[in-house]
């Protein structure tokens, strides 16, 4: 079965499957509906494959269908970090590969993001131990949420802490 279905906007005319761009092209350039006319216009589908939410992100038309077959094999963390892009920072298609790099990913809530920067960093060693219980990280991570020092989103149902984009 093929991974694509082209759905003709023309409603006088049937769809197609196809797998990459190059067989698109060439069952697009002869397609016809049942009067004979050709068709041009075309809404994109994909049929298989895990990257839905991707193609979904990126609207993938006539005008960067060519583009997505560099995304189609994206996984992991490359995956959620252009969905990212697409999705929160309205990048446009051609500049997400290439800014995948500038995204720092952690997969959790602010609180949990908090709770492990401060643990990293050793912010709280300084102060008595009996004091440390104070600290209310579920705050401190809501400030920085806030105060644009990271971002918190949901993607494919995961929680993820974005910096540095």
């Amino acid at each position: 079965m093929s991974n694509y279905h082209a759905t003709p906007y023309d409603l006088s005319a049937s769809g197609f499957y196809f797998d990459d761009y190059e067989e698109y092209l060439a069952k697009a350039k002869n397609h016809k509906n049942e009067y004979g006319d050709p068709v041009e216009e075309f809404e994109f589908q994909i049929i298989n494959g895990d990257n839905y939410p991707l193609f979904n992100s990126l609207n993938i038309n006539q005008a960067n269908l060519e583009q997505w077959f560099d995304f189609e094999t994206l996984e992991g963390e490359n995956l959620i970090k252009a969905i990212y892009l697409a999705e929160y920072c309205a990048e446009n298609t051609s500049d997400i590969l290439d800014n995948l790099d500038t995204v720092a990913l952690f997969e959790g809530t602010s609180e949990e993001y908090a709770q492990e920067y401060i643990n990293d960093c050793g912010l709280l060693s300084e102060l008595p131990e009996n004091l440390r219980y104070y600290f209310d990280v579920e705050a401190f991570g809501r400030d920085m949420v806030l105060g644009g020092d990271i971002t918190e989103v949901e993607i494919m149902n995961t929680h993820y802490i974005v910096w540095g984009h």
